[in-house]
């Protein structure tokens, strides 16, 4: 199934339908995995050290 766009100077441009559930699939699985690696990563460390200061 093809798509059929208008631009703004009255160019047509077709795109294949099966082109935007890829790019949506692709985003929502991009958004997936920043979700999954947000909840692998520890918020906060534990234990705060404080740094050393040499002289």
């Amino acid at each position: 199934m093809k798509i059929v766009h208008k631009t703004k100077s009255g160019e047509t441009r077709e795109a294949l339908l099966k082109e935007y559930f890829i790019t949506a699939s692709l985003i929502a699985l991009l958004k997936r995995i920043g979700q999954e690696a947000a909840k692998a990563a520890p918020s906060r460390p534990e234990k705060r050290v404080p740094a050393r200061i040499r002289h």
